[in-house]
C-alpha cells in the first residue's frame, strides 16, 4: 500500500489531478453509492462514468451530468482538503515505513 499511496501523492503533482480524502468520522454520505467519475472535455462540456459489477455506463445527458455534479459536491463539502488529503497520505507512508 505504501508504493500506492506513494504513486497518488506522486499523481498529485499534475494540475488537473485532484483526490480528496473523505474521513471515516463523515459517517455516510452519498458517495457510498458507488464509484463515478467526471471529466471536462475541451469544448468545457462534461461526461460522466459510472462503473458497476457488470458494466460500465456513460452518462452525458445534461440532467444526469448536473447530478452527478451536484453528488460530486455534496461529497466534496464532507472530504479533506486537497493539502490536507496529500498530508494525511504522507504521514500514513512515514508510518508504515
Amino acid at each position: 500500500m505504501v508504493e500506492q499511496l506513494t504513486h497518488l501523492v506522486a499523481s498529485l503533482e499534475r494540475p488537473h489531478v485532484s483526490l480528496h480524502i473523505v474521513p471515516a468520522e463523515t459517517g455516510l454520505h452519498v458517495g457510498l453509492s458507488g464509484p463515478f467519475n467526471l471529466a471536462r472535455g475541451a469544448d468545457g462540456g462534461w461526461v460522466g462514468h459510472m462503473e458497476h459489477q457488470i458494466d460500465g455506463l456513460v452518462v452525458d445527458g445534461d440532467h444526469e451530468v448536473a447530478t452527478l455534479l451536484a453528488r460530486w459536491e455534496m461529497i466534496r463539502n464532507g472530504a479533506l482538503s486537497r493539502r490536507q488529503s496529500i498530508e494525511l497520505m504522507k504521514e500514513v507512508v512515514t508510518s508504515w515505513t
